[in-house]
């Protein structure tokens, strides 16, 4: 178990005189740094693990009681020892209270200095021998309730040795609660930093001990869900607004949607049912605006399902300015419809289809096919996530008729749809100009505007755009006084290096070169 030590001093030859001098490897460590101020030793204690800090007190840059003071704040897991040319009670008294393991005077000898690292070196190796034992407890707790609650069965001398181990007590009060997140199409093939983020993220929102509420475990049940087992306590109330905190907490820090389900309190030896009722909730229930979805709120009930007017809807919208009524009409069939506890992820599946079959015959009745408005990664993002929260189906019903609205509102002749493209694309040339900004520009999809686009022009938006950014960069150079860096941003590049090479591939010169030339 190899120890590392980092030597903090401004005076080098006291630090070269260390490094030289003492004998790090009998002494049990294995790898010695240095810094020649606070702001070093600071880098490397963010970069690198370090056990043991030998640092000098007066410094020019900052005091070495300062660095300990921020490494105390950090709760970064190391032990210090001083080394100082003043014998002052202020100092040793500040030592003493953030916990420093030694205080030596200079000029020290190599044989006290070795005697203090060695009996650093003993309580590191305590400390790290605990750490260890904790994380081999933390490993037979993880994997027991893996097991207890992701098998379908549970051999009983499993559970009897878990006993025994006092991982598992069958009469204990806990709670289940599972987690499921719908992360964007781009986030998901990064399973790994979703795993990370939300273990993370959990086990410093609730700490081993939150007082309230303890969080006994966390496993995995695929890739985007997890199961919480808490310790149950009396007090549902904060309980309840811990985990509706966290939800918000995790929903505001993660670019996903984020669903809970909260289990019945129960003895740990009917965790296997609970975990079957969550599993069915996930399946059919539909949770709320805030994400959250109690056991006890749920009943497993036949829901019949309420045909909406479609036929109404789509006569009403064949009038242009009906649209927006009739997705307002909509929005409340469904928020009465949750109200009054008719919605299930079936019933939404069963709505979504409708709902676009209504959309189909419409566009049919205009003679207009489903692709000129409606994107594939975008639409089927929408799409996919309608059926999990009323939310969700929501911002799907408000997607899809401010896209009818829109091209209902507006001349679709493609000639009409290029010039209103070339008209934003010239009044936004500093902002984002992605095909789908183009395409909600002008409420068609992107597949649909990339093709009418080269119909009509003979180039691609890509090119277009690159022109027009070259042209106005050009009207600068020649015209004002702005730096070359300045026009770049002025024309929509954050990358100076990619709009010089932009700019010679484009003008055949650099844009210091043109500006020579036309100035």
């Amino acid at each position: 178990m190899g120890v590392s030590i980092l030597i903090v001093d401004d005076d080098r030859l006291v630090v070269e005189k260390l490094i030289n001098g003492i004998g790090w490897a009998r002494l049990g460590i294995t790898d010695v740094l240095s810094a020649n101020n606070i702001r070093q030793a600071m880098e490397i204690l963010e970069e690198v693990p370090v056990d043991i800090l030998l640092s000098d007190i007066e410094m020019p840059q900052g005091n070495g009681l300062e660095l300990l003071e921020w490494v105390r704040d950090k709760e970064m897991p190391l032990d210090c020892i001083f080394l100082s040319s003043y014998a002052l009670f202020a100092y040793a008294q500040k030592a003493i209270r953030l916990n420093s393991c030694g205080y030596l005077l200079k000029p020290v000898s190599n044989k006290e200095m070795e005697q203090t690292i060695a009996g650093v070196v003993e309580k590191v190796h305590a400390r790290k021998g605990q750490e260890t034992r904790q994380e081999t407890e933390k490993l037979k707790n993880y994997e027991f309730w893996q097991a207890y609650l992701l098998e379908d069965s549970v051999n009983p001398s499993f559970l009897r040795k878990a006993q025994e181990a006092g991982i598992f007590d069958p009469a204990c009060q806990m709670c289940l609660v599972m987690l499921r997140i719908l992360p964007k199409k781009d986030l998901k093939k990064d399973v790994y930093l979703n795993n990370f983020i939300i273990r993370n993220v959990t086990e410093e929102f609730f700490g081993p001990e939150d007082g309230e509420i303890r969080l006994k475990a966390l496993v995995g049940k695929s890739d985007f869900k997890w199961f919480f087992v808490f310790d149950a306590k009396k007090d549902t109330r904060s309980f309840r607004e811990k985990i509706r905190s966290y939800r918000e907490y995790l929903s505001r820090t993660l670019p996903m949607d984020v669903c809970i389900y909260i289990g019945r309190t129960c003895a740990a030896g009917r965790m296997g049912d609970s975990r079957k009722k969550l599993d069915q909730m996930e399946c059919e229930a539909v949770p709320g605006e805030d994400g959250l979805l109690y056991e006890e709120a749920w009943s497993e009930k036949a829901v019949e399902y309420m045909t909406p007017s479609w036929k109404e809807w789509e006569k009403s919208m064949m009038d242009a300015d009906r649209i927006g009524d009739v997705e307002k009409e909509i929005l409340s069939f469904v928020r009465a419809q949750w109200k009054n506890n008719c919605l299930t992820v079936s019933v939404l599946v069963r709505f979504r289809r409708e709902l676009m079959q209504t959309v189909y015959s419409y566009l049919n009745r205009h003679d207009v096919l489903v692709s000129r408005i409606f994107d594939g990664s975008e639409f089927d993002e929408l799409y996919e996530k309608a059926v999990y929260t009323v939310p969700d189906m929501e911002e799907f019903i408000h997607y899809v008729y401010e896209k009818l609205s829109g091209f209902r509102h507006q001349d679709n002749r493609q000639e009409s749809v290029v010039e209103q493209m070339k008209k934003y694309i010239n009044a936004h040339l500093k902002e984002d100009l992605s095909r789908k900004v183009l395409a909600n520009a002008v409420f068609l999809s992107e597949d649909y505007i990339s093709k009418i686009f080269v119909n009509v022009t003979g180039m691609s938006i890509p090119n277009y755009v690159t022109s027009c950014r070259m042209q106005k960069a050009q009207e600068y150079l020649r015209y004002s006084d702005l730096s070359v860096s300045r026009i770049a941003l002025e024309v929509g590049y954050s990358n100076f290096s990619y709009f010089s090479k932009s700019f010679r591939d484009y003008a055949g010169c650099t844009p210091n070169e043109f500006r020579s030339k036309t100035q």
